[in-house]
């Protein structure tokens, strides 16, 4: 089973990472998630991002996370705390 967190999209900190509020866990996760988790995004499902990691820079990042109601897949977390995960968007009310 693969931990997984959703929340809202925050600040971009890269081309390919961002911060998000994380407002549910998924019962049973492994691991605990604060409030607050840095993300770096390995597979996305977002609309208005390119499917091509190549294509992305800040400002396409800012437009399709920020605000967003994301679905984040957790695959590990690296040496700095960051969390590399599948992201995806969440839909209205939806898990």
């Amino acid at each position: 089973m693969v931990d997984i967190i959703w929340g809202n999209g925050s600040s971009v900190l890269t081309n390919n990472s961002f911060i998000l509020h994380v407002t549910h866990r998924k019962d049973g996760n492994k691991s605990n998630y604060k409030d607050q988790e840095k993300i770096r995004i390995i597979s996305a499902d977002i609309p208005g991002l390119p499917n091509s990691q190549n294509d992305w820079n800040e400002d396409i990042m800012k437009k399709s996370v920020i605000d967003a109601f994301l679905k984040c897949e957790v695959d590990s977390r690296d040496d700095a705390g960051i969390l590399l995960a599948k992201v995806s968007h969440s839909g209205v009310g939806g898990y």
